[in-house]
């Protein structure tokens, strides 16, 4: 009889374990659209002087909306970004008034930054197919490639290495979003 009693126990504490698992999933699937807003802010708090213009996309307003939706927004926003700085570079290349080595590493830093739209759009892809975990290595590539587009130009006063910073902050947020889909309960 022990041993009955003692499985009886063990399968009310599994129960039990399961019932506040279901309950803490259902909280995290009702944070869509407007709701999810003040949580995102309050997990981004670290980010406060960050672009989080995303979180007012109007895509995101929708009332169907949820973290996912909200990490796709914000690695499109850091692949816009990415499109300005590949935009600027290419504008700069063309400048005669910089001095070949300086063109040499515009025209290298163009190509990191292709690659790190190129790893954006696969940081999409990933979540969208639920790889979140695939996610974060392609956005720590596409932040290695940012690092290399500075790297290979001097000094960090001009456009690029401003733009860069904004990229930084624009894929470190996507980061945090995206581990917050890895781990939902932490909401």
């Amino acid at each position: 009889m022990e041993h009955s009693t003692k499985f009886f126990w063990v399968l009310v504490l599994c129960v039990v374990a399961m019932t506040y698992q279901a309950t803490a999933l259902e909280t995290v699937e009702t944070l869509k659209g407007e709701s999810l807003i003040p949580v995102s802010y309050t997990r981004l708090d670290v980010y406060k002087r960050q672009p989080l213009a995303f979180l007012h996309d109007n895509s995101y307003k929708s009332p169907t909306a949820n973290l996912k939706d909200l990490a796709i927004i914000s690695l499109r926003f850091a692949a816009t970004n990415a499109s300005g700085i590949l935009a600027e570079t290419k504008i700069l290349i063309d400048d005669d008034k910089l001095s070949p080595d300086v063109q040499q590493g515009l025209a290298d830093c163009k190509e990191t930054i292709l690659d790190a739209e190129s790893q954006l759009e696969d940081s999409i892809a990933a979540i969208m197919v639920d790889s979140k975990g695939e996610t974060q290595l392609w956005l720590k590539a596409a932040l290695a490639a940012i690092d290399t587009c500075d790297a290979s130009i001097p000094g960090d006063d001009d456009i690029l290495s401003v733009e860069s910073v904004a990229f930084r902050k624009l894929c470190n947020i996507a980061i945090t979003v995206t581990k917050l889909l890895l781990h939902p309960n932490k909401l």
